[in-house]
């Protein structure tokens, strides 16, 4: 007689088999059906001629133009003018000055180390020839950021402070959050006409979500002991908000800014598509001209500017800007180094150093609080107190602006220090084309190229695409509705309905499957190349630390940098899109594979081990399963990169939704552009959910969450 384990064992088992079954049976229907079809399927004409959205887009946004058009002008014209003076501002400043504005808050929030390497960023952009277009940059970026974190934070405190709002703002940022990045430029340049006002308008809207949510999810994560012990005392709601849940929450809001600034600055490099000068311009028309180096050197300003940036706000929020006395240190070596005697004797200068800058700042601040609390003392006494306490605490800040403007006052009164230097010109051009053109007469490496271009296109592209864009449309839709279904649930199963209905009846249902072939290569490829290096990464320390540097570096350059080295190595071309996809969606998957086998306790292969196991046993049975809720996850954020990267695809010779967003915009045909980026956005609503719910139910099935 059976015992209950064997009978549950044995029921499991007959689960799987009729589950392959049916999958098996499915594939060779619709392999079957693609086969009989000698075209792309489309959706019936009656469906598509009767739902023009295009039409009611395009209308709805003449209209808006042609009553409201005169508001956006002001808008437009208000934001022109703070861009071109904070421009202008710094173009025309000495190139001393500028260097100042960057190097000292990198030295007061992030240290020694921070604010070497902003000196490097500095003198890379002065020593490639494009000064001025980081600065154009650095100009749009910081009047986005400002602009958003503005706004961002209101909404996120109204959100805060009601339900109701809540919940209706939050389908909303889900909506911004998902669609491409590409496809709010169109109501920019449309509103707004062209230049850096839209360009900015732009990527404040695309880049205001994080901060409202971290606002919102700051105030709310204050304790409640906090709120009823500040109540208790007599407080009003705007004390309540101002002087406890605000100050509380601003390593939340700290954060959120971090986030808006690196999403900010891969909207600003796009914006060269809608007349936004900067470094984006330069990458652009690099690329147009198939300069590598040109392109290089723009992708490597974009790349260590956003490191710069990105490393400057997690300091901020981290860490408070001042500190007392004795406690802001400057460390160049890591400090974890500090357990050898070689590293200590090097810091020992530096040490020395930072206590007599402590003694310096802190006696110019004190000065300066002397004076400032004996006129106002003059008037109230109270008052100049409370003010010499401020500037007090303020003892790197103070001297910091005291530097500023004796830089200023030298330049106008003393001598022009002018522009930067000619003479530290360094120019990537020219070794870059060197080994690019020594690289693409070799012969082993045009064979290499063109094998991996032949094989990709021949036996993964093309079939796939054929398979897709041959199944009968009803065939494809009641696969994903019943996927929908036994992952999610039936309210899924009918939502996924509703919105392949949209896809189809917009009539880019033929557009559609090619993207969706082109994202499922590009995940497939992702996983070959990225679970074995995130299982090396798992059992070798040194590996993960070199690799972890390389994926902080991919994840912090804007997607447009991508397309480089593959136009460098690969020409253009549908296959050149699906690498520059693998590229930019790569990381995720490796470090989550990675984190997932590093999670898995050490007694499970310590037990593995004691019954005989190998390494490869532990690792494909006892492992690996443990793993999987972090593999899918990491399968959901690469697929979810992937549906992000066809936007620019296209640039290269990508096809599908991607290009059919490009068209919109080269023929000012809004309604068919913001189809097809909504397109893309709900392609990676249905995979992400599904996704996610199969990720639940492995981690309640291995016991690790609750149903």
């Amino acid at each position: 007689m059976l015992s209950s384990t064997q009978i549950s064992s044995k029921s499991n088992y007959s689960k799987k088999i009729i589950s392959y079954t049916l999958v098996f049976l499915v594939f060779i229907v619709a392999l079957w059906l693609s086969s009989q079809n000698e075209t792309p399927s489309k959706f019936p004409k009656e469906v598509t001629d009767g739902f023009t959205f295009t039409a009611w887009v395009n209308e709805g946004e003449d209209y808006l133009k042609k009553n409201y058009r005169w508001i956006t002008k002001i808008i437009a014209n208000y934001i022109k003018e703070g861009y071109y003076f904070l421009e202008d501002f710094l173009i025309d400043s000495p190139w001393i000055l500028v260097a100042a504005l960057i190097f000292l808050p990198c030295l007061i929030a992030g240290g020694l180390r921070l604010s070497l390497y902003s000196l490097f960023v500095i003198y890379f952009w002065g020593a490639v020839g494009m000064w001025d277009e980081s600065l154009q940059t650095v100009a749009l970026m910081g009047l986005s950021v400002s602009l958003c974190v503005f706004f961002g934070v209101i909404v996120g405190i109204f959100c805060s402070q009601s339900d109701r709002f809540d919940n209706f703002m939050k389908p909303i940022l889900d909506t911004m959050q998902v669609m491409p990045a590409f496809v709010y430029l169109f109501p920019a340049v449309f509103f707004f006409g062209i230049g850096g006002a839209p360009a900015i308008l732009a990527t404040m809207i695309y880049a205001m979500p994080p901060i409202i949510r971290l606002t919102n999810s700051g105030i709310r994560q204050v304790s409640k002991e906090t709120v009823e012990s500040a109540t208790s005392f007599g407080s009003s709601k705007l004390q309540l908000l101002f002087k406890i849940k605000i100050p509380l929450s601003l390593p939340s809001i700290m954060m959120g800014i971090n986030q808006v600034i690196m999403m900010a600055l891969a909207l600003v490099v796009l914006a060269c598509f809608i007349g936004a000068e900067g470094i984006g311009g330069q990458v652009w028309l690099a690329i147009r001209n198939l300069d590598v180096g040109w392109a290089i050197e723009g992708g490597l300003c974009i790349l260590f500017m956003a490191i710069m940036f990105d490393r400057f706000s997690l300091a901020i929020s981290k860490d408070p800007v001042t500190l007392p006395p004795n406690v802001q240190k400057f460390y160049l070596l890591p400090q974890g180094w500090a357990r050898y005697k070689l590293a200590r004797i090097l810091e020992k200068p530096l040490q020395v150093s930072s206590y007599f800058l402590d003694i310096i700042c802190i006696k110019i601040t004190n000065s300066i609080s002397y004076v400032f609390m004996f006129l106002f003392s003059l008037f109230s006494k109270i008052t100049a107190k409370d003010i010499g306490e401020f500037i007090s605490k303020r003892y790197y800040i103070i001297p910091s602006i005291l530097v500023l403007f004796i830089i200023s006052f030298i330049d106008s009164n003393i001598f022009e220090i002018g522009s930067f230097p000619k003479d530290w010109k360094l120019s990537l051009r020219q070794p870059i084309a060197n080994t690019v053109d020594s690289l693409t007469v070799n012969p082993g490496f045009i064979a290499f190229t063109k094998g991996l271009r032949g094989f990709v296109y021949l036996n993964l592209l093309r079939p796939l695409d054929t398979f897709l864009t041959h199944i009968p449309w009803w065939y494809t839709m009641g696969i994903f509705i019943a996927i929908g279904y036994f992952t999610v649930g039936l309210r899924f199963a009918f939502i996924t309905f509703l919105l392949l209905m949209f896809i189809g009846a917009c009539g880019i249902w033929s557009q559609s499957m090619i993207t969706l072939s082109s994202v499922l290569v590009s995940v497939a490829l992702c996983f070959i190349i990225g679970v074995p290096l995130g299982i090396i990464a798992s059992y070798n320390e040194k590996f993960r630390n070199i690799q972890n540097v390389v994926l902080d570096a991919m994840q912090t350059l804007p997607y447009f940098c991508y397309l480089i080295p593959v136009l460098m190595f690969f020409g253009g071309g549908i296959v050149s899109a699906v690498l520059a996809t693998v590229i930019y969606s790569i990381p995720p998957i490796i470090r989550l594979t990675s984190l997932g086998l590093t999670q898995v306790s050490g007694s499970f292969s310590e037990v593995s081990r004691s019954f005989g196991g190998t390494l490869i046993q532990t690792l494909k049975k006892v492992k690996f399963p443990l793993a999987v809720p972090s593999l899918v996850i990491g399968f959901n954020q690469t697929v979810i990169m992937a549906f992000a990267m066809q936007i620019v695809t296209p640039l290269i010779g990508g096809k599908g939704l991607g290009l059919e967003v490009f068209n919109g915009l080269a023929r000012s045909d809004t309604g068919r552009g913001l189809a097809a980026g909504i397109g893309i956005v709900l392609l990676a609503i249905i995979i992400d959910r599904i996704s996610l719910a199969w990720t639940k139910r492995q981690r309640v099935a291995l016991g690790l969450a609750k149903n």
